[in-house]
């Protein structure tokens, strides 16, 4: 009930400023870290101090990152700028040598599958499969278990295997995909990769549980080092997407290695 709690709570506290992607998974772009940064610059209203967070940190843009970079040389006195990120390796060597690193390991399995299942907009969900699908991290999975995102990773995958399998029109697939989206649908799509080559591998478990009927027939057809080869790809992949790159061309490259990889010229 103190004053500073009441406007904490009801998300308008003059002193704290949060930055945050415009939706889950697209890049957080220069302007939005220039007004973050000027927020900062203004007078603590309660005389304690002021906090930024910046989350995740790693969504941030070449520009955005560098507009950033001042700041966190000479922040203004008393006030606390907290990056958060599950991929600092993504930040900019600029960025991280001006930070202190903080690590933050996600909880047991057990403990946040409990603490999920306390969760009524999680309830009757695959709790297990939301961690997995997030590296364990439960405010993540939480995140995840919105209908349309759940929906949106459904189809993109169900797309994927549709390619893999029969073929289609990778281009036309491409038009109809969310550009914005290419970070969470490169996640997803790694993740699915490596369900393949495990199946190839001899293992018996998958991250993607509610696909599991449909992986083992197609890792039986296609060939290993195709697959490892788009795994590379992937993992090279992850570290772009927040780059000034065409986003179009990213993704139309992607769909078209999946094509080829089923087979298709």
């Amino acid at each position: 009930q103190c004053a500073s709690c009441r406007p904490f709570l009801a998300g308008a506290h003059p002193d704290f400023t949060a930055l945050l992607p415009e939706e889950p998974g697209k890049p957080i772009k220069v302007d939005a870290v220039r007004d973050f940064c000027a927020a900062l610059q203004l007078t603590s209203q309660f005389g304690h101090g002021k906090v930024g967070i910046l989350d995740p940190a790693d969504a941030m843009n070449p520009a955005a990152a560098n507009s950033l970079l001042k700041t966190l040389e000479e922040p203004p006195a008393g006030t606390l700028i907290i990056l958060v990120s599950a991929h600092p390796a993504r930040l900019p060597i600029t960025v991280r040598s001006r930070c202190q690193r903080w690590t933050i390991g996600v909880p047991a399995r057990e403990e946040a599958i409990a603490w999920l299942a306390r969760q009524p907009q999680v309830a009757g969900e695959d709790h297990g499969l939301l961690l997995d699908l997030v590296e364990g991290r439960p405010l993540a999975a939480l995140e995840l278990a919105a209908p349309e995102r759940l929906a949106s990773r459904t189809r993109w995958l169900e797309s994927l295997l549709h390619l893999l399998r029969a073929g289609g029109n990778p281009m036309a697939l491409a038009a109809a995909t969310d550009k914005g989206a290419l970070p969470e649908l490169v996640h997803w799509t790694t993740l699915l990769v490596a369900d393949l080559l495990r199946l190839q591998g001899g293992a018996g478990e998958v991250v993607n549980r509610d696909l599991a009927d449909l992986l083992p027939p197609i890792a039986r057809r296609i060939d290993a080092r195709g697959l490892f080869s788009l795994y590379d790809h992937l993992i090279e992949l992850g570290g772009l997407v927040n780059h000034p790159l065409n986003r179009d061309l990213l993704l139309e490259d992607l769909l078209l290695r999946f094509d080829r990889l089923g087979g298709r010229s």
